[in-house]
């Protein structure tokens, strides 16, 4: 009885309940209603690219970053609760869905929506597994013919120690890290070391080769068996300049790249991506949605170093804005199931712009990062953007650091070196305590020529 007349206590419960369910939306207006799922610095680049849409109407994205709100409304729900997304959907008629984190694709996130009727860009847990077990992604390469460094699968970290031999390897937890799972042991001593970590220490092992070369990542649109290459960029993973130090989700990338020339993006995808996609197909587990491949230019030609089953980040930084066309009405028809079709009619054209992405780091990354502190942002030059990951609103408005990667300065020029230029410009111009970066991103691609 003193629950009942407890008014504090009833309001507060009910304003937990509406606070957990969908702002929603009045049903009307032409054009697509978007949500983004994720929050960091890949899913501001999708965002960022549906509102350069003509077809798009709304966008939606959980939970977002702050910085979001310029273009999209932020919805502060868990990503772990599909029935919470799925009422926001119905709620907000939602269009398109396209979800950025591994994590949630890993947990079938995908199934559950699609379950709801919407068009969602987003593999089945099934599929993706190309990206949560590595051993699983090395049988599928080895049936489906495609090149990558021979490896051993060990049921745990112990099994693995004992399996170990002399010489360098690539020590690999068979599962998702959360960019720390992969470690590349010059000798068997580092090899020990790394299964002896926290990031290694449970689980399966997959050793592998090293592999020596010119890295590049790949990412293509996935429908069944239909493949369409995305341009080519390349990724720098060490923290430090000259690829020293440890690695990282990924220190800043470009497109263009040299080690990848655009002319080859597709004719690379037909042999090292669209096999794999028919061996799922053919499994009764078709892909849709992105598939990236790290690739290796090795002596005995390229190579799958690893697949992800999303966007990358920070390759969807540069990625995105060189895709030509309505990416919104792209992104619908592969979720649809229609894209051999729609690019049949519509082909997918690179911007002859090149693209830089610097990310700027808060002190302590990639550990433990410093937070809470100020970000001032300068006069930045024409056709530079921040493409904010870690930062939050403090309570005067302005911005401060939230989170290892807190922002990735992109820029476009009219060749890699002239947006490389614009890129280091405006980071000098952006500051916190702590604040660093690379200096050397793409300082080897003066010599690329963009062509469309």
């Amino acid at each position: 009885m003193r629950f009942f007349n407890d008014g504090a206590r009833i309001r507060k419960i009910i304003a937990q309940q509406r606070a957990q369910r969908s702002p929603g939306r009045t049903h009307g207006g032409a054009g697509l209603n978007t949500l983004v799922l994720g929050g960091g610095g890949r899913e501001y680049a999708i965002a960022w690219r549906l509102a350069r849409c003509d077809s798009v109407l709304t966008i939606d994205a959980i939970p977002g970053t702050p910085a979001m709100s310029l273009f999209a409304r932020l919805v502060d729900l868990p990503l772990d609760r599909a029935d919470r997304i799925e009422q926001h959907i119905a709620a907000s008629h939602i269009d398109l869905v396209i979800v950025g984190p591994d994590e949630p694709i890993a947990a079938g996130i995908g199934d559950a929506l699609r379950r709801t009727g919407v068009t969602v860009v987003c593999p089945s847990r099934a599929a993706a597994k190309l990206e949560w077990s590595k051993s699983f992604a090395k049988d599928v390469m080895s049936e489906a013919g495609v090149p990558t460094a021979s490896y051993r699968v060990f049921p745990d970290a112990a099994t693995a120690r004992l399996g170990l031999r002399d010489g360098p390897v690539v020590v690999k937890a068979d599962g998702l890290a959360g960019g720390k799972g992969v470690i590349v042991a010059r000798d068997r001593a580092e090899a020990e070391a790394a299964l002896a970590s926290n990031a290694l220490s449970g689980g399966t092992i997959v050793l592998e080769e090293v592999l020596s070369g010119e890295e590049a990542s790949l990412l293509a649109l996935v429908d069944g068996e239909t493949v369409v290459a995305l341009p080519p960029a390349r990724d720098h993973k060490r923290a430090g300049d000259g690829d020293t130090g440890p690695n990282t989700g990924g220190m800043g990338a470009c497109s263009p790249t040299s080690a990848l020339p655009d002319d080859l993006a597709q004719p690379l995808a037909d042999r090292l991506i669209a096999p794999v996609a028919r061996v799922l197909a053919q499994r009764g587990t078709p892909f849709r949605g992105i598939l990236y491949a790290g690739l290796m230019h090795t002596a005995e030609g390229w190579k799958v170093i690893e697949f992800n089953a999303r966007f990358g980040d920070p390759e969807a930084q540069v990625i995105l804005p060189r895709l030509g066309g309505d990416f919104a009405k792209l992104m619908q028809a592969l979720g649809d199931g229609r894209l051999a079709a729609y690019t049949h009619t519509n082909p997918v054209r690179f911007s002859q712009r090149a693209y830089v992405s610097v990310a700027l780091c808060a002190e302590g990354y990639p550990g433990r990062p410093r937070v809470g502190d100020p970000i001032t942002i300068g006069s930045l030059p024409d056709d530079v953007w921040t493409f904010h990951a870690a930062s939050k609103r403090a309570a005067d408005g302005s911005f401060v650091t939230a989170g290892g990667r807190v922002l990735h300065v992109v820029a476009q020029g009219d060749t890699p070196t002239h947006a490389r230029e614009r890129a280091y410009a405006a980071a000098e111009r952006i500051t916190w305590r702590g604040r660093f970066y690379r200096s050397d991103i793409a300082a080897s691609e003066g010599r690329v020529e963009v062509t469309a």
